[in-house]
């Protein structure tokens, strides 16, 4: 059981960062997944089941947010991203994890930008967040430097960021930090939620962005059954409050978010975010 459960969340979070990182790259294989007709959710199956059941369990699918994003144009908004100079004031080993999990959809948004700089800075965020976290053996000088090497390739720079972060999921799991695993996936998701929503309050044209939005409906419902089990720990509660309000407020999003529900969406998953930055 515990271990069906760890290698589940391995794949979440593999899948979640990975297609990221993918959709930067204009690959296909993320949409290739979701249309083979395997990654549809089952319905009325307890958490604890879905855990088990590996084999139709679809991953979150950060491709469609990412992309809708650069090819709505939108300009990059260097105020979104959290403040990189903040990671080593992050005291909590929760803090430390969420923020882990954020400064990991930081990146991707600098390098979907090629903001040479912005990826500079939340790389090194990460390695401070890991190096606090006592696992800096999986995320040393080599990925910095192989980071720096390949600033310029675009795909030599989706693989090594891929790999780093494969890198600290396996530690995780490894040791059994499975909380600790949970929380990472919630931090990513949240600022990706939070910089795709405030990127649409100001795009001049928004509708795709407001797709995309509508379509993380599927990836919330999977994040909240994944803190389910554990929602009565102190470093879980709070959060999984959170996202099961904003999962309730999904309820009535269409095919396609209105500008009223982008307002009520930006509201709350920011204040969701402030409480994790």
């Amino acid at each position: 059981m515990k271990k069906a459960m760890y290698r589940h969340l391995r794949l979440f979070v593999i899948g979640f960062l990975s297609t990221i990182l993918i959709g930067i790259s204009g690959c296909n294989t993320t949409q290739k997944k979701q249309d083979n007709g395997t990654s549809k959710a089952p319905k009325d199956v307890p958490p604890e089941e879905l855990v088990e059941d590996l084999s139709g369990y679809p991953i979150p699918t950060s491709y469609d947010i990412t992309t809708h994003i650069y090819q709505a144009q939108a300009p990059y908004q260097v105020s979104l991203p959290n403040g990189s100079e903040k990671a080593g004031h992050y005291i909590t080993q929760r803090d430390k994890v969420l923020n882990l999990g954020v400064y990991a959809t930081d990146l991707c948004y600098a390098t979907t930008y090629k903001m040479k700089q912005g990826t500079m800075n939340y790389l090194e965020a990460s390695k401070v967040l890991i190096e606090d976290l006592g696992i800096s053996s999986t995320f040393n000088i080599t990925y910095a430097e192989r980071i720096e090497q390949n600033i310029d390739n675009r795909d030599s720079l989706i693989a090594v960021v891929s790999e780093s972060f494969d890198d600290t999921w396996n530690y995780l799991v490894e040791n059994q930090q499975d909380v600790l695993a949970r929380l990472v996936v919630c931090g990513s998701w949240i600022e990706g939620v939070y910089i795709t929503a405030n990127v649409a309050l100001k795009a001049l044209d928004n509708t795709s962005i407001l797709e995309a939005l509508a379509k993380q409906k599927t990836s919330l419902y999977e994040l909240v059954n994944l803190l389910e089990s554990v929602k009565d720990v102190e470093e879980v509660s709070d959060l999984y409050k959170g996202l099961s309000d904003i999962k309730e407020f999904y309820e009535g999003v269409g095919d396609i978010m209105t500008d009223e529900q982008l307002k009520i969406l930006a509201e709350k998953i920011g204040t969701l975010r402030n409480g994790i930055v």
